[in-house]
Protein backbone atom coordinates (compact mmCIF):
# COMPACT_ATOMS: atom_id res chain seq x y z
CA UNK A 1 0.00 0.00 0.00
CA UNK A 2 2.53 1.95 0.93
CA UNK A 3 4.35 1.80 -2.42
CA UNK A 4 1.03 2.90 -4.46
CA UNK A 5 0.93 5.97 -2.52
CA UNK A 6 4.31 6.49 -3.25
CA UNK A 7 4.11 6.12 -6.82
CA UNK A 8 1.35 8.61 -7.19
CA UNK A 9 2.86 11.22 -5.53
CA UNK A 10 4.29 12.86 -8.21
CA UNK A 11 0.97 12.48 -10.27
CA UNK A 12 -0.61 14.45 -7.18
CA UNK A 13 2.31 17.57 -7.22
CA UNK A 14 1.59 17.48 -10.53
CA UNK A 15 -2.07 18.15 -10.03
CA UNK A 16 -1.39 20.67 -7.11
CA UNK A 17 1.19 22.53 -9.73
CA UNK A 18 -1.77 22.53 -12.04
CA UNK A 19 -4.56 23.49 -9.38
CA UNK A 20 -1.87 26.70 -8.11
CA UNK A 21 -1.78 27.58 -12.28
CA UNK A 22 -5.24 27.62 -12.52
CA UNK A 23 -5.87 30.01 -9.72
CA UNK A 24 -3.03 32.08 -10.75
CA UNK A 25 -4.41 32.63 -14.12
CA UNK A 26 -7.97 33.49 -12.38
CA UNK A 27 -6.49 35.88 -10.18
CA UNK A 28 -4.48 37.42 -12.74
CA UNK A 29 -7.63 37.80 -15.15
CA UNK A 30 -9.71 39.39 -12.30
CA UNK A 31 -6.46 41.68 -11.77
CA UNK A 32 -6.46 42.86 -15.44
CA UNK A 33 -10.41 43.21 -14.92
CA UNK A 34 -10.13 45.38 -11.94
CA UNK A 35 -7.64 47.30 -13.47
CA UNK A 36 -9.79 48.33 -16.50
CA UNK A 37 -12.51 49.41 -14.37
CA UNK A 38 -10.14 51.83 -12.89
CA UNK A 39 -8.31 53.00 -16.08
CA UNK A 40 -4.68 52.64 -15.05
CA UNK A 41 -2.26 51.91 -17.17
CA UNK A 42 0.10 50.72 -14.52
CA UNK A 43 -1.56 48.50 -12.99
CA UNK A 44 -2.62 46.99 -16.49
CA UNK A 45 0.76 47.19 -17.39
CA UNK A 46 0.90 44.83 -13.92
CA UNK A 47 -2.00 42.70 -14.29
CA UNK A 48 -0.57 42.04 -18.18
CA UNK A 49 2.47 40.49 -16.56
CA UNK A 50 0.47 38.68 -14.39
CA UNK A 51 -1.30 36.76 -16.99
CA UNK A 52 2.29 36.22 -19.05
CA UNK A 53 3.57 34.75 -16.35
CA UNK A 54 -0.12 32.86 -15.00
CA UNK A 55 0.25 31.89 -19.24
CA UNK A 56 3.88 30.36 -18.14
CA UNK A 57 2.34 28.48 -15.16
CA UNK A 58 -0.51 26.88 -17.11
CA UNK A 59 1.67 26.03 -19.93
CA UNK A 60 4.04 24.06 -17.24
CA UNK A 61 1.74 22.59 -15.62
CA UNK A 62 0.28 21.32 -18.95
CA UNK A 63 3.42 19.66 -19.35
CA UNK A 64 3.71 17.94 -16.52
CA UNK A 65 0.50 16.48 -16.52
CA UNK A 66 1.04 15.33 -19.80
CA UNK A 67 3.37 13.04 -18.72
CA UNK A 68 0.74 10.85 -16.61
CA UNK A 69 -2.00 11.28 -19.27
CA UNK A 70 -1.75 7.26 -20.16
CA UNK A 71 -4.15 4.34 -19.41
CA UNK A 72 -3.40 4.19 -15.79
CA UNK A 73 -3.80 7.68 -14.90
CA UNK A 74 -5.77 9.17 -18.12
CA UNK A 75 -9.36 9.47 -16.06
CA UNK A 76 -7.97 10.73 -13.34
CA UNK A 77 -6.84 13.66 -14.48
CA UNK A 78 -8.66 14.14 -17.19
CA UNK A 79 -10.59 16.96 -16.04
CA UNK A 80 -7.71 18.50 -14.30
CA UNK A 81 -6.55 19.29 -18.20
CA UNK A 82 -9.77 20.29 -19.43
CA UNK A 83 -9.66 22.93 -16.58
CA UNK A 84 -5.77 23.89 -17.61
CA UNK A 85 -6.82 23.96 -21.01
CA UNK A 86 -10.02 26.25 -20.28
CA UNK A 87 -7.57 28.60 -17.82
CA UNK A 88 -5.33 28.92 -21.18
CA UNK A 89 -7.79 30.08 -23.59
CA UNK A 90 -9.16 32.28 -21.07
CA UNK A 91 -5.79 34.28 -20.35
CA UNK A 92 -5.46 34.13 -24.32
CA UNK A 93 -8.91 36.02 -24.77
CA UNK A 94 -7.64 38.66 -21.74
CA UNK A 95 -4.35 39.42 -23.36
CA UNK A 96 -6.04 39.63 -26.55
CA UNK A 97 -8.79 41.91 -25.17
CA UNK A 98 -6.95 44.86 -23.90
CA UNK A 99 -3.15 46.00 -25.32
CA UNK A 100 -1.54 49.09 -23.99
CA UNK A 101 0.78 51.06 -25.55
CA UNK A 102 4.45 49.88 -25.95
CA UNK A 103 4.95 53.66 -24.29
CA UNK A 104 2.77 55.04 -21.46
CA UNK A 105 3.52 58.63 -20.76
Amino acid sequence: MTETHQHQQPLQHAIDAADHAILQAQDAEHQLQVAITQANPRSIQSAQAALTEAKQQVHEAHEQLQAFNNDEYGQQIQQTMEQLTQASQDIEANQEKFHTPKQIR
